[in-house]
């Protein structure tokens, strides 16, 4: 069963779309997108540069603000470059966002 913690509160994303969380050391990427939030891992699978969270948001879709990358927040897939970013649920209860606690390696460390 899935562990859910709370990083933010929705209050925080009044002035900004993104921000970097921490969960059990394991950098997170937290975006609002059209009324709801995404999770994804923070590095990108590129060259792990970990600032996905400064990354230019595009919609639903994010670029690595290093080399370009574009992924799907909603799937994780990339749309330019390759592979995909390991993706976190996100649970919104009141004012609390709550991500799910990572359980494991990236997506990327295990292909």
């Amino acid at each position: 069963m899935s562990r859910f913690v709370k990083v933010a509160e929705t209050v925080e994303f009044s002035t900004r779309r993104s921000m970097r969380v921490t969960i059990e050391n394991v950098d997170i990427a937290l975006f609002a997108v059209d009324g709801g939030f995404h999770a994804v891992q923070n590095d990108c699978p590129h060259q792990h540069f970990s600032s996905l969270h400064d990354g230019i948001l595009n919609g639903r879709e994010i670029t690595c603000p290093m080399h370009g990358w574009t992924f799907d927040l909603a799937s994780g897939q990339a749309t330019v470059g390759g592979g995909r970013l390991k993706r976190y649920a996100v649970k919104v209860v009141g004012n609390d966002i709550l991500v799910e606690a990572p359980s494991g390696d990236p997506d990327w460390a295990t292909k």
